[in-house]
Parts: C-alpha cells; structure tokens; sequence
C-alpha cells in the first residue's frame, strides 16, 4: 500500500512540474512573439507598432480558438470495461465525450477534403486582417498571427487537457464515490442506532438528509478544528452505532458510565459536546435524572459546554426542567444526536 502512495504522490509531483513548465513555455510563447511582432512592424518601412500590436490582439484570439480545439481533441474518454463505485445520486455524463469524437473526426474529415482549399482560404483572411496595415506583405503578416496563434494555443489546450483534466476528473468522480459510501454507511449506523432499544424508529430519508448534511459540515471545516465528543450513558453499547458515525467522520468519543468520570473528564480535557442519557445506575444506585444533576454541576463549575439529553420518552416529558438547567437540547432521534453532534463539534 505504501509503495502504491508513494507511486501516487511521486506522479502529482510530475505532473504539476510538467504544468509549470508549460505554463512558463506558453507564456514565454505569447510574451515573445507578441515583442518580436511590435519591433519587426515598428522597424520595417511603413509600418508602425500599432500593426505589431494588432498582430498580437489576432495570435491571442486564435490562440483560444487553437486551445478549445486542442481540449476536443484531448478530452479522454472513459474506459468502457470500467465499473465505477456508485457516485451519490447521479451518473457521470458523457456527452462531452461523445461530442469530443465526433467533432474530431468532423474537423479531420472536412479538414482533409478542403485541403487544397486551404492556400486560398489564408490568403483570403489574411487581405482581410491584413487590411490598414502598414508593413509590407500585410497579408502574410497577419497570417503568421492566425498559424501562430493556432498552433500555440491548440499545443497548450491538448497537453493541459492530458496533463491536468484527467486527474481533474479522477478526483472528482473518486471523492463523490467515497463520500457516497461514507453516506451509506452514515445512514447504516443510524439506522441500526434508531432501531436499538428505546430508539425512535425514523424515516430512511430523514436519516439520509442527516448523514448528507454532515458530510457537507465535514468537508467544509478543517480536521484541526474538531473537538471530541464525551458520551455519558451506564449502557455504551447501546450508542455503539452513533459513535461509529461520528469516528467515521474523524471526530473522538470518550464514553464513559457515570456523572464523576465525567466531571473527571472535563476537567482533563476540552470537549465540544457532552451527551447524556436522562436515568442510570452509578455506585449501584438508580439515579433517574442523572443527566440533569450532570449539567446542574457542570454549569456551578462554570462549564458552558452544550449538553445533549439523549433519552426516551422520559426525556421530551422533562424537557423544559432539563433546558431550565442548562440543557441545549433534548431528543430520543438518532440522526438530530448525530447532526447536532457533527455540527458542534466540527467548528461549522
């Protein structure tokens, strides 16, 4: 596996050293002929600088015409014996490809057939661009802009479309497949959360827009920025779902079974979210509203972290008491645990 990253990473370090070359030689390109038709129109009878500028104003426009054609020619085309990893909802569209092969094959064709037209046809736009100009053989000379121009800008256009859109394109379709199976996944391990014991059974597509809105967080925050999680509950088990979710997303969970070694925890560390469930058993002793006493002696410490009562329907019967005492919110729904959590401690 190392070897095949390291293969990678070696062939990234190519190719931007190979763009960087060919931006520097295509702008050289511009730059120099550009100066060479200013001095050669300036320095002949007749002619003036204007003329040489106009020359470069004709090499920069074709030279995009010369590119857009280069990118035709140059769009690669999917391997037809490759199966790729489903990619969220949408498949990838190949029109562009299609279009790429039969315009290339259009412009050889007619290409090839109105070749011994083509002397004739330069000539004609050649007097036409050519026309006010005043260096001598001022039709040549604004052709030499066109061919310049042409070949300058197709020559660009091919090899950044075979050097940079490839790998454009591979990453795109790899990152919209790896975030489809972090979403499927996201939404397995809600699924199997809101069917565990006391759960809320949910809705498979309000599971599917918790799991897609925290991917959106995720991948919009920076890893550096997120703050772990600490989940109180005398039954871990039954949160072994939720707490996958979010270690698949690369934020922490400590867990551990009671109000002290919470309080304990806090103290050693700086969690964005505590979460909590309403009643458990500490010391061999039934505490019903253990997570009320929990944030009661969080907020006398001055601890504001947000607290999360995830609890049965005890919880929404107590919910005003608990967010009188400091709770941010009370829910018995996996996927608002989940989203809230993701959210919070993300840093979006």
């Amino acid at each position: 596996m190392a070897t095949v990253i390291d293969a990678r990473r070696e062939l990234q370090v190519q190719g931007r050293r190979s763009l960087a070359i060919l931006y520097a030689v295509t702008t050289t390109a511009l730059v120099a002929g550009s100066l060479a038709a200013v001095f050669v129109a300036a320095g002949t009878e007749g002619g003036t600088a204007g003329d040489g500028l106009r020359w470069a104003l004709y090499m920069v426009s074709v030279a995009w015409v010369g590119a857009i054609l280069g990118l035709i020619f140059a769009i690669p085309r999917a391997r037809p014996d490759y199966i790729a990893e489903p990619s969220e909802r949408y498949l990838a569209n190949s029109n562009l490809e299609q279009i790429s092969d039969w315009l290339t094959k259009l412009l050889v064709g007619a290409g090839l057939v109105e070749l011994t037209n083509v002397p004739g046809g330069l000539r004609s736009l050649g007097d036409y661009l050519g026309e006010g100009m005043g260096v001598p053989n001022s039709s040549a000379f604004a052709v030499s802009a066109v061919v310049y121009g042409t070949g300058l800008g197709f020559a660009a256009g091919y090899l950044w479309t075979r050097l940079r859109l490839r790998l454009l394109l591979e990453t795109s379709d790899r990152n919209a497949a790896e975030a489809s199976r972090k979403r499927d996944e996201i939404v397995r391990h809600l699924s199997e959360a809101a069917s565990a014991p006391g759960g809320l059974d949910e809705k498979p597509s309000s599971l599917r827009l918790a799991a897609e809105s925290a991917l959106t967080i995720v991948t919009s925050s920076e890893e550096s920025r997120r703050r772990p999680v600490l989940w109180v509950d005398d039954h871990p088990e039954n949160n072994i779902s939720i707490v996958r979710a979010l270690q698949g997303l690369n934020i922490a969970v400590d867990t551990v079974l009671s109000t002290n070694e919470a309080l304990d925890h806090v103290q050693r560390a700086n969690y964005g979210l505590i979460i909590t469930d309403l009643g458990r058993k500490e010391g061999g002793t039934e505490h019903p509203m253990a997570g009320r006493e929990l944030i009661e002696q969080l907020r006398q410490r001055g601890d504001a972290t947000p607290v999360i009562v995830f609890a049965g329907s005890r919880g929404k019967e107590n919910e005003r008491e608990l967010k009188a005492a400091g709770a941010y919110l009370v829910t018995q729904r996996a996927s608002e645990v989940f989203e809230e959590a993701v959210r919070i401690c993300a840093g979006a």
